[in-house]
């Protein structure tokens, strides 16, 4: 499965995913789940984290607390970006498909495998963006 950037804040930040994300990690680790990301998953974390004005030493922290987590990053191709911004286009704007999810989504799209996010916006539009989508609130915590 693919994941986006969600998941990693879940997991090393807590929130009302926290339990969900811990299980997805657990199940990684243990080797019953393979971890995929698009590489634009760190940029958006990185770009989340100075929006907060935190300084970059602790977006640094972040990337490498991330590393941590087993997954592969699949890389950004030139298809996958022009397949993107098509998306952003078409779905982006406030309260819509945001600009690093456009990505997120087009990577999911070009691997044809399904995206786990709490973005309710591809939740509820993932036939529309022509991808699918698993919500990561559903996912059985382990708490």
């Amino acid at each position: 499965m693919i994941a986006d950037t969600d998941l990693f804040f879940f997991y090393l930040r807590g929130g009302s995913c926290e339990a969900q994300a811990e299980s997805v990690i657990e199940e990684v680790t243990r080797g019953d789940l393979e971890l995929k990301v698009s590489s634009e998953t760190y940029d958006d974390a990185i770009s989340a984290i100075r929006a907060d004005e935190q300084p970059l030493e602790i977006a640094r922290s972040f990337v490498a607390d991330m590393k941590s987590i087993p997954h592969t990053a699949y890389p950004l191709s030139a298809e996958i970006a022009e397949d993107a911004l098509g998306l952003y286009v078409s779905h982006g704007g406030r309260r819509r498909l945001s600009y690093f999810d456009s990505f997120h989504v087009a990577t999911a799209r070009r691997f044809d495998i399904p995206l786990l996010t709490s973005d309710k916006y591809i939740i509820k539009h993932q036939s529309e963006l022509g991808t699918r989508a698993t919500d990561l609130s559903s996912v059985k915590g382990r708490r």
